[in-house]
């Protein structure tokens, strides 16, 4: 079927306005304005490199620790349900994309059919005689058909292009959340590992206390049997030496928990788990932040907040081409035939071509409602993505400062622990020759364990400050397609 020269240009002539007016339904996303600090508090430098930017691999240098990691990135179930996510949201996006696709169907079909002699049909086909009297007889026939159908919807509004834009960046930021995922989990494999090394050596500290209490028994006791010392001082001592056993059972307890859940972690069953020394290889120290700005591209977090907006964004798009109306075009096209012998054939062939429009007036406030609601969708979008940007602000913050502070922690706790270490040495010998008192070895044995568990604890502190500082600036991933690319993406395909 051949349309006409003027048909066409009607055509034409309304298919170019609606173009134009497409424009005018749909809006292109752009980033909000929001302010952004120039420099991250009480931070100094203002150099635009970021540890985030450095590979996890380079971060942690121990390789059983790397091989822990690599591990869990695997068989962790957090990992492997982020991956399932990401497939789902895949499935959807490509499904998006063939939205500018027109369906084609096929149908074929062979009826045999009788019909009553004495109905309408059965006199249609010999059932009667030609006065149209009833012969009371009956017909049967065959009918053959073998036919394709094409739909085709136009994007004259746009809602095909936003919806597919909406997939896009329900993917991304799906992609974006295994990000998150991976960087959370790396951070926990680190700090879980540096925690298990760190409570290897209070237990060696406390193991060493327990020696050395059950020596200072056993001196208390011969002193006493001298008659150098009075019971309380062996009772004394003998306190001190089971506060350090306690200790002990107390440490290994929380080893075997920690290891638990590290266990956990990697997807896997509590047990033993390996490791190195804490002071052999701790991580990488470099502590460089960048700039606020960067945190926008680095966070994972950030990154699938915007592309939640943009998704919530396009989505309104979407919602708001409903109040247009639609054209669609459609034809049908095939063979249909009384007698199998004849049923391809030129004879046999027929088509059908539709053009249609549809408008909507009455649908019980659906369509507005519907917009209504993906407005404050968009909306809440927007603020989430604000409040996401704004914790991750602080928590880089927080990490920036707990690191400083813990770092002068640790210089003042190490100095701490050489004055009484020599403290207890001292006392211990003047004991034993009589120049003090048992009280005396007891305050400074008291006082060198607990600021060597300290120094210790303040040690994994900056370890796990460090490790939160990379964690919060966005560190352990590579980089994925930053929420401007959608737009071009979805252009360019």
């Amino acid at each position: 079927m051949r349309l006409k020269p003027h048909t066409l240009k009607i055509i034409s002539i309304i298919l170019i306005v609606l173009a134009l007016q497409s424009c005018l339904v749909t809006k292109e996303y752009v980033t909000p304005e929001i302010e952004i600090p120039d420099n991250f508090r009480d931070f100094k430098d203002n150099d635009s490199i970021s540890m985030a930017m450095m590979p996890w691999e380079e971060l942690f240098e121990d390789t059983v620790l790397r091989n822990h990691i690599n591990e869990a990135l695997t068989t962790n179930y957090d990992a492997q349900l982020a991956l399932q996510d990401i497939l789902r949201a895949q499935a959807q996006y490509k499904q998006g994309k063939a939205g500018y696709l027109p369906t084609l169907s096929l149908d074929g079909s062979a009826t045999s059919s009788k019909f009553s002699g004495n109905g309408i049909q059965g006199l249609q086909f010999g059932g009667g005689d030609q006065e149209g009297n009833p012969a009371g007889g009956s017909s049967r026939i065959e009918q053959y058909n073998l036919s394709g159908t094409l739909n085709w919807e136009l994007d004259i509004w746009g809602a095909i292009t936003s919806n597919k834009k909406a997939t896009a960046a329900a993917y991304l930021a799906t992609e974006a959340g295994q990000r998150l995922v991976r960087t959370a989990l790396i951070a926990n494999i680190g700090t879980l590992y540096y925690e298990l090394i760190a409570l290897d050596e209070q237990l060696f500290i406390a193991r060493q206390t327990v020696e050395a209490r059950k020596n200072s028994f056993d001196i208390t006791q011969k002193l006493k049997e001298a008659g150098r010392e009075r019971e309380v001082a062996v009772q004394q001592a003998g306190s001190q030496l089971k506060i350090a056993e306690l200790l002990e059972l107390q440490l290994e307890l929380e080893i075997k928990t920690t290891e638990n859940a590290f266990s956990i972690l990697l997807g896997k069953s509590p047990r033993e788990i390996e490791r190195g020394d804490f002071r052999e290889r701790p991580p990488n120290l470099n502590t460089s932040v960048g700039l606020p700005s960067a945190i926008l591209r680095n966070r994972p977090d950030v990154i699938q907040a915007e592309f939640n907006l943009i998704n919530a964004f396009e989505l309104t798009n979407v919602a708001k081409t409903e109040f247009y109306p639609k054209l669609t075009l459609g034809g049908t096209a095939g063979f249909n035939s009384l007698d199998a012998s004849d049923w391809i054939s030129s004879a046999s062939f027929f088509n059908d071509l539709v053009a249609g429009i549809t408008h909507p007036l009455l649908n019980n406030r659906k369509i507005r409602t519907a917009y209504e609601v993906a407005k404050i969708d968009q909306q809440s979008a927007l603020l989430e993505f604000e409040r996401t940007l704004l914790i991750s602000y602080q928590e880089v913050a927080d990490a920036y400062l707990t690191y400083n502070s813990i770092t002068e922690q640790y210089n003042v706790t190490d100095e701490q622990v050489d004055f009484l270490k020599n403290a207890s040495n001292y006392s211990l010998k003047l004991y034993q020759n009589g120049f003090t008192n048992y009280l005396d070895v007891l305050i400074a044995d008291t006082n060198l364990l607990d600021a060597q568990i300290s120094l210790i604890n303040t040690r994994f502190a900056k370890i796990s400050a460090t490790i939160e500082l990379y964690r919060a600036l966005g560190g352990g991933w590579n980089k994925v397609i930053a929420p401007e690319e959608v737009t071009t993406e979805t252009s360019e395909e």
